[in-house]
């Protein structure tokens, strides 16, 4: 056997112990990341879209996934426009706060409903609760 094989062959080997060591380690990793309790996961919140009203731009069974702040309104220059004529230019936003997400009415003319009730200050969504601007109706997932 001459000196470039037992080279060649001291290289590969080198290369393979490398490659199966970054493998082990990124399932290590990954295997951690996935058992990691529920509470220390970031919480994402969907909405689903039950009724969309008027809303063109929208499609019923829809969903939203919302990880930072969104406005909903009429004008352009919101995260989500809606084009329903009982929503104002800045209806009402959702925003993260402390692992939690909290919906807000902007002090629309026509208000936002929260499971039926107007929403008159911040306040924490749940699983399941439902949002009514108009004729648009979201329920809220957390996951």
């Amino acid at each position: 056997m001459d000196i470039q094989r037992i080279i060649s062959l001291a290289f590969t080997g080198f290369f393979v112990i490398i490659l199966f060591f970054i493998i082990i380690r990124s399932l290590i990793l990954m295997s951690k990341d996935m058992s990691a309790p529920q509470e220390e996961r970031e919480n994402i919140l969907k909405l689903t879209v039950l009724e969309i009203g008027e809303n063109r731009n929208l499609r019923k069974g829809g969903t939203m996934t919302i990880s930072e702040e969104t406005t909903f309104g009429r004008k352009n220059d919101n995260t989500v426009v809606l084009t329903d004529p009982y929503a104002s230019g800045y209806h009402f936003r959702i925003f993260p706060h402390e692992g939690r997400y909290v919906i807000e009415d902007n002090k629309s003319t026509n208000g936002t409903l929260l499971n039926g009730d107007r929403l008159e200050m911040k306040t924490y969504l749940k699983k399941d609760d439902m949002i009514r601007v108009g004729n648009l109706k979201l329920k809220v997932k957390v996951s």
